[in-house]
């Protein structure tokens, strides 16, 4: 990898944490769930929303908007900390994820946005780069 594709990817990292917790001060109506280690990730998990999933489209069109890292890469790094959490919370108390599998398939399509998001930046890119090419002519 590529360091300077290092910091887009860890951005998108963080705003992927940033998309799922987020929703859970905003909506302020959510049952909060216990967790051994991060009960706010759960809580936003559990209580995943529209603006989660807002949060992750944006996430991933900004991104990609202001970097050249690979769509795909940004799409899979916006959730790559959530099974990192579980498994930390499964080393901790391995009682706490019993259907890991499912919750692991979950974050794969949490992913989507994210994915819909950066690919749809570097559509609009390639527009505008065709467009400024065809008017320079």
């Amino acid at each position: 990898m590529k360091l300077k594709n290092a910091s887009p990817l860890i951005v998108v990292s963080i705003l992927g944490i940033i998309s799922i917790i987020l929703p859970v001060f905003i909506l302020g109506n959510l049952k909060p769930y216990e967790s051994p280690l991060f009960p706010l990730l759960r809580t936003g998990i559990e209580g995943i929303s529209k603006y989660s999933f807002l949060f992750l489209l944006l996430s991933g069109f900004i991104v990609k908007l202001f970097s050249d890292a690979p769509s795909w890469k940004i799409g899979l790094m916006s959730m790559v900390l959530f099974p990192l959490a579980a498994i930390c919370e499964m080393i901790a108390d391995p009682t706490s994820h019993t259907m890991f599998p499912f919750e692991f398939i979950g974050y794969a399509l949490y992913t989507i946005p994210a994915l819909a998001g950066a690919y749809t930046s570097q559509l609009i890119k390639s527009f505008v780069k065709a467009a400024t090419r065809y008017f320079k002519k």
